[in-house]
């Protein structure tokens, strides 16, 4: 590190140690952008959405049950060890032409011969599960443990979105990852802590070659989704997380230059139109996205796709129009309501709920249909065969709908 940066670094850790104080017993970890927060560092480049004649998508032959659905259900009822039920759902077509699938949250099998699952089944934090053509292999850590194990006592991590990375002539899988931890006994006593950004050989998935910080000062999840190079078409891979909150949750925006994660990130600054190093001198954008959302490019402009959360809990799926991939986006438009949701749902239980649905490109290649997933799940927690994840396998799992998109044509921003 140079001189002068070292002597930055330290001076933030000094100030660090004197006015934060350290716990006995208690972990820490060190950020050392902080050293930013003694010095603004100004705008990396100034920013201006790109124009374009923006169009209102119009939808048609919208289709539940689209692949790889089947795929995933005839494997969950067949497998003697593997996937039999997860969230996130988020993919990565590997160079090779496999796609590979990321679960957050996975049950391991197999399911009694009834269907129903043993309560003596595995739940690991993460998974991975290769899709050549229908058939699927499910990748675990060691002793069939999460991907990226935690190691302190109730602290895991989820997976948000992965993408292929390169580096020195060498491509390899990245994927970031949230910390959480708890911090009470209750259902919802739980809360997030950093994220950090995992990267993995090709030939081996098992295990990551490295787990290092990403910026978290801000307390942005990042990760909710990730737009590479290669689809922005601007040389920038795009790195989009959200502000989180019980409703109303906000989209922040990151970027790297190239196709790796573990460099400089830049931070959209909408408030002031720039590109800022420093994600605490950020600010939010579009209000009303979940967790988990895609941005796509489609018809010469990019089309995100999210869970609406201006409402707890809302069935809703919108999608919304951009001529930039970093912000602008108008034009919502419901897309679908996902229907198991609530007592008046498929299921008929009001413990049930659907959430974070996103699109995944790689499904189709014409440029006029898409396939997104959305996952389901239920409050009821409870480790039973009454309990509703051992008494119905089938409602932790994604769903896939598939469905066209046409320009509307009006005029622009209709």
């Amino acid at each position: 590190m140079p001189r002068r940066q070292n002597g930055g670094v330290g001076t933030a850790l000094s100030n660090f140690y004197q006015g934060q104080r350290i716990l006995d017993d208690e972990d820490f970890w060190l950020d050392s952008g902080a050293a930013s927060v003694y010095r603004d560092p100004g705008p990396v480049k100034a920013w201006a959405p790109r124009s374009c004649s923006l169009r209102s998508p119009v939808f048609s032959e919208v289709t539940p049950g689209a692949p790889p659905q089947a795929a995933f259900l005839d494997y969950a009822r067949n497998t003697s060890s593997g996937w039999t039920g997860g969230d996130s759902a988020y993919s990565v077509r590997l160079p090779d032409g496999r796609n590979l699938w990321l679960f957050s949250d996975t049950f391991l099998g197999p399911l009694n011969a009834n269907g129903t699952r043993p309560t003596s089944a595995p739940l690991i934090n993460s998974s991975f599960v290769l899709q050549d053509g229908s058939n699927l292999t499910t990748v675990t850590g060691t002793n069939r443990g999460a991907i990226v194990p935690n190691n302190e006592a109730g602290h895991w991590y989820w997976l948000g979105d992965g993408m292929i990375a390169e580096r020195g002539g060498t491509k390899y899988l990245q994927v970031i990852f949230q910390e959480y931890y708890r911090f009470g006994g209750g259902l919802w006593d739980w809360g997030w802590h950093h994220s950090v950004l995992a990267t993995f050989s090709l030939s081996d998935l098992n295990s990551p070659l490295s787990v290092v910080p990403l910026p978290s000062a801000a307390g942005v999840t990042w990760g909710s989704a990730i737009m590479p190079s290669s689809a922005s078409g601007d040389g920038y891979t795009y790195v989009y997380g959200v502000d989180d909150a019980p409703t109303k949750k906000s989209m922040r925006v990151a970027r790297v230059r190239g196709d790796d994660l573990n460099t400089r990130w830049e931070f959209l600054d909408p408030a002031n139109n720039r590109w800022a190093l420093d994600e605490r001198r950020t600010s939010n954008t579009l209000t009303g996205v979940a967790n988990e959302y895609s941005v796509t490019p489609w018809n010469g402009q990019f089309m995100l796709l999210t869970q609406d959360s201006n409402l707890a809990f809302n069935a809703q799926v919108f999608t919304y129009s951009s001529c930039d991939p970093a912000g602008g986006f108008y034009n919502q438009a419901e897309v679908y309501r996902m229907p198991e949701t609530g007592l008046w749902g498929t299921y008929g239980d009001e413990r049930v709920f659907a959430y974070n649905a996103h699109i995944h490109p790689e499904l189709n290649s014409d440029g006029t249909h898409f396939t997104f997933s959305y996952n389901v799940n239920t409050f009821d927690n409870l480790v039973d065969e009454t309990g509703s994840h051992y008494k119905d396998p089938s409602i932790y799992k994604p769903r896939w709908v598939s469905f066209a998109v046409s320009p509307h044509p009006c005029p622009p921003r209709c």
